[in-house]
């Protein structure tokens, strides 16, 4: 058998002849790598190959020397601070010519090997210490068997490293974790892309591994109501990817700036973000996930500042309204912000409080909504009483009077001994009848508290002063709250008799048995009832709410649209569009009609009956388009009303009795009926007196009869 021999390693070796019938050891000989050869031998060693070559093949393990290559290059030698690559050990000394054996090593500290390099034949310089030594090198040998495993180890290490690196980076382009965020009272259940959690009450919970791609998913509560439905586009890389359900929650975005000088020097357009109504956030390159940002930051020498994103959450206070709807309602997203609402309801359980505010705000965005809620609320409370009559209030802005009239009558008909039935038909009926079928109705039914709520305000609205404080008292005996809604009508009955102290008597005891919202109608009646009275302060009350605010500085804690309403603004009042409007409308009434189209819609409602009427009466008067169509939109009088007042200011032949509109609403027809001068002079002074005789209780009105422009 002839066996090519390149290195001449069978001349070095004779020995290696006879293990040549190994094909490993073969092939080595004939590529004349020596190397390749020990390692070869080291193998056959390792798994027991030729057994009857045991004790030659541990002989020529023993000497690497066989097996060396010369050099080609001279190894990198040398450290700074300690690390580097130096010379270690001393094996297979030769004692005749001092050489020796070292592995070439990644070195720390000068002598602790992290790495093995190579191994070469070498023989120390003169005079070399254990922290200053030279060396000869004269040929390159294989790393003996622990070393080599070492350096194989390590590389597969690296290997595995870098593969799992690049299993990870696949896995992650394939998946990304997913936020949920719930800002609902009570635990959500989600499903999303295969995937299900449960995230708590106003809380949030991660969802991991949701695979990449149009994913669809479902938010309902604990016993299956459904709260929101998403089609999300689930995408790798991102820091933030949130399912905000339904939007709800006040998720926000900001730029924190460190530096000495950051308050003064800041850059600019770092405006923080509020994610309210947007269901899906994806942000990238955000600093601080939902976790606080640092108090501090330590900057070089050279920076001015520095900045941070950060992406949290704002607190809420459960007690109040959520922020998110808060933040949409005054940012006039009615569109947004009714869905919500919605949901509120749904999950209070149509509680009335719930159920009327959603409605109410729903008419802001369209009458349409507003019915379709009031009938969602119905349909699980169809005896609520209250509900009722807020439903029909929506629905009569819709326009829809008479098809109320036949489903109540229907209603009616069907229980005729049903107080809250009759009561419901007839209190659609309008003018004198529908006034005298309530009274009727009140004989039948004397202990029906709604019955006698609806007698207390058509006899304060057609000026039955004696008969409004009758059945106010009876009324009061029997719902408390009830004639607490009505403590306007009482005060303005007993002050058109001459009762004025018992009325703010009355108004007083009111305000200290009422709940909240009828405290602040307690508290403005009786600054407006108060106003002039000598010995009187018509402060007191209001200023007990806004003590009771517990605000920690004061002007926060005024209660600037109850102030306007009672017609008490400073002259140091802030600049607010309400502020402005209640200033201006009892003094100069084209200044208010100009301002009307910039008030939003929720503040509509909260002008009060008298300065709503005036402006909006002058707007139609002087045919102001934009200004009526803005305060139109406060809908504080149903279909018919409105139209009759339009045409009694527009100076056409109509009768105010066709109308259902309280005193203050007859005064400011009056006053702006007046100003027409087409109309002859004597019926414009006798208008006049008639809306001074209406204004009993101070409103813009009376400042309107003094200031206007005749």
């Amino acid at each position: 058998m002839i066996i090519q021999d390149p290195a001449g390693l069978l001349q070095r070796i004779p020995e290696l002849k006879p293990l040549c019938e190994d094909p490993g050891v073969r092939r080595a000989v004939e590529r004349g790598d020596p190397f390749r050869l020990y390692r070869t031998l080291r193998w056959a060693r390792w798994m027991g190959r030729l057994r009857s070559h045991r004790e030659v093949i541990d002989i020529l393990l023993r000497h690497r020397r066989l097996f060396a290559r010369p050099l080609k290059s001279n190894p990198m030698l040398g450290t700074v601070n300690g690390f580097g690559a130096s010379l270690l050990g001393s094996a297979e000394k030769d004692e005749q010519d001092g050489t020796c054996i070292a592995t070439h090593c990644v070195v720390a500290l000068f002598a602790i090997p992290l790495l093995p390099l190579g191994a070469y034949v070498v023989r120390p310089g003169q005079g070399s210490g254990a922290f200053n030594r030279s060396w000869t090198l004269f040929a390159r040998v294989p790393l003996g068997p622990l070393p080599w495993l070492w350096s194989r180890a390590l590389a597969l290490g690296v290997m595995a490293l870098v593969v799992l690196g690049a299993a990870q980076a696949f896995q992650a382009s394939r998946y990304q974790d997913v936020r949920l965020i719930n800002g609902f009272p009570q635990p959500v259940s989600v499903e999303l892309g295969g995937k299900k959690a449960v995230v708590p009450a106003s809380g949030m919970t991660l969802l991991p591994q949701v695979p990449t791609g149009h994913q669809k998913g479902r938010a309902a509560t604990q016993d299956g109501v459904e709260i929101d439905t998403v089609e999300l586009e689930v995408a790798s890389g991102f820091d933030v990817l949130a399912w905000n359900i339904a939007g709800a929650t006040p998720v926000f975005l900001e730029t924190v700036v460190y530096g000495p000088d950051s308050k003064n020097n800041a850059p600019t357009g770092y405006e923080p973000q509020l994610y309210c109504g947007q269901k899906v956030l994806t942000l990238r390159d955000v600093d601080h996930v939902f976790s606080e940002p640092p108090s501090s930051l330590r900057l070089s020498e050279s920076q001015r500042y520095a900045t941070r994103s950060h992406v949290g959450i704002l607190p809420q206070d459960l007690s109040g309204p959520p922020v998110c709807l808060s933040l949409l309602i005054a940012q006039d997203r009615y569109a947004e912000a009714v869905p919500l609402l919605e949901l509120y309801a749904r999950l209070a359980g149509w509680e009335r409080g719930s159920a009327t505010r959603a409605i109410a705000i729903a008419l802001m965005h369209s009458p349409e909504e507003a019915v379709r809620i009031a009938k969602l609320a119905l349909a699980v409370h169809p005896e609520d009483a209250e509900l009722h009559r807020i439903y029909q209030w929506a629905a009569e802005r819709m326009g829809q009077h008479e098809a109320l009239v036949q489903e109540y009558r229907a209603r009616a008909e069907a229980q005729p001994d049903s107080a809250t039935a009759q009561y419901l038909s007839v209190r659609l009926q309008r003018g004198s009848e529908g006034t005298a079928a309530m009274e009727q109705l009140a004989q039948r039914f004397p202990q029906e508290p709604l019955i006698l709520r609806a007698v207390v305000y058509s006899r304060w609205r057609t000026g039955d002063w004696k008969g409004t404080a009758k059945a106010w008292e009876t009324l009061r005996g029997l719902d408390t709250e009830g004639a607490a809604t009505l403590a306007e009508a009482e005060a303005t009955a007993l002050v058109a008799q001459g009762r004025r102290a018992e009325a703010l008597a009355q108004l007083k005891k009111l305000f200290a048995e009422a709940d909240p919202s009828s405290r602040a109608e307690a508290a403005e009646v009786y600054a407006r009832v108060a106003h002039g009275e000598k010995g009187v302060d018509p402060e007191e009350l209001i200023a007990v709410l806004e003590a009771e605010g517990g605000q920690q500085e004061e002007e926060s804690s005024k209660r600037w649209e109850l102030r306007a309403r009672a017609g008490l603004i400073p002259e140091d009042a802030p600049d607010m569009p309400m502020l402005r409007f209640m200033s201006s409308v009892g003094r100069d009434p084209k200044a208010a009609v100009d301002m009307a189209p910039q008030l939003k819609p929720a503040l509509l409602r909260a002008l009060g009956g008298a300065g709503w009427a005036l402006a909006y009466g002058e707007a139609v008067r002087t045919g102001a388009t934009e200004p009526e169509q803005a305060l139109a939109k406060a809908y504080l009088l149903e279909p018919h009303s409105l139209e009759v007042f339009r045409q009694f200011v527009r100076g056409e032949s109509v009768s105010l009795e066709a109308a259902e509109l309280t005193p203050e609403f007859r005064a400011a027809a009056y006053l702006v009926r007046s100003r027409n001068t087409a109309l002859p002079s004597e019926e414009r002074r006798r208008l006049v007196e008639l809306a001074r005789r209406d204004d009993l209780l101070h409103s813009p009105v009376s400042e309107a009869i003094a200031s206007w422009a005749p």
